[in-house]
Formats: C-alpha cells, structure tokens, sequence
C-alpha cells in the first residue's frame, strides 16, 4: 500500500514535492485514508481536503512558504482581495475561504488556479474568457506566454518521471526520501 501510495503523490503532486510549484489538487481515491495511516511525512508537505467531488474528497497539497510566496505577489493578492479573501499573509484563512467558495458556489472558484502556482495572466483570461479563446492547453490553459507554459508543462511532466522512476527502482519519497531527488 505504501507503494501506491506514494505512486499516486508523485502521479498528481510531483512538482510540490520537489518545489517546482506550490500547490496541486487531486480528487482523492476510496482508499485514500487508510495508506495514509503510519506512513511518515513528507518535508513540509499539508494536506487539506477542500472539497467533496462526486463520491470522493479533493485534496490540495501545498508547501505553506512557496503557497505564500504565490499568494503575496502584487496581481494575485489584488485579485484575491477583490473576491474577498483575507491578506495572503494568513494562508490558512486564504485556503479557509477557498473551501468555502467550493462549498457556495455552483461554479468551480478558478481562482485555485492562483493557489496552484498557474501564472496570473492565464488565470485571469480563464476567468475573463470563461475558458474559451486560450492560445494552448496542457496542465491549464495558456492565455499568455505559451513558450514560457510549454517549459513548465515540460518541467512538471519531467518531476513527475523522476519521482515514478526513483519509487519504481523501490526508493521513497517518503521520511526525508525527496532530499536527494532533482529533476
């Protein structure tokens, strides 16, 4: 179990754990809680469950100082004020308020986008676009730098092989596992 476990933080969560990216959110699996019993932290790894998805939990995954960093920059903290969220200073009041416009609001709240690391000006075209006119598609749809997006779709997609290929070889990621992992 454990194996799968961690098969699956690397499969949805790869570039967090590896500080590539502050955030991810995945809808968790039936057997969610029961690997997650006994099984050792991972750095400064949080989990939070937003949401409920259907029959399943969705689950955000951040490392709390580059969520801040994210959050406390110019645009998106303007942006988040705008909808009502507390300073990005107080992430747990931030993520508190984000699970609340899950629970509200018929409409997905995009704005999570922000929380998980996507650059402002594709957030915003989403917002603004509705999701339609986007320039590219990958892990969100690019309105802006395309180049710049491809780069870091490539980025991830490579976190991701890395932390697959180490579990697979029977290393961990688990315990203080990721500390000699790059990608």
């Amino acid at each position: 179990m454990r194996q799968i476990y961690e098969t699956t933080l690397a499969t949805h969560c790869a570039p967090v754990l590896l500080e590539k990216k502050p955030a991810a959110l995945f809808a968790k699996p039936v057997w969610w809680d029961e690997t997650r019993k006994g099984v050792p932290e991972i750095d400064d790894i949080k989990f939070l469950t937003l949401s409920r998805l259907g029959r399943n939990l969705l689950i955000f995954v951040y490392r709390h100082r580059l969520l801040a960093g994210s959050l406390g920059c110019g645009n998106v903290r303007a942006a988040l004020g705008g909808l009502g969220y507390p300073a990005p200073d107080d992430i747990e009041g931030c993520l508190s308020f984000l699970g609340g416009r899950f629970l509200r609001h018929t409409d997905f709240p995009h704005e999570v986008g922000f929380f998980l690391g996507y650059p402002f000006e594709d957030v915003m075209g989403f917002i603004a676009d509705r999701g339609a006119h986007c320039k590219a598609c990958g892990m969100w749809k690019v309105y802006s730098d395309v180049e710049r997006a491809r780069e870091l779709f490539d980025e991830y997609e490579k976190c991701k092989l890395t932390l697959l290929d180490h579990i697979r070889k029977g290393g961990t990621i688990l315990g203080g596992g990721l500390a000699l992992i790059a990608c």
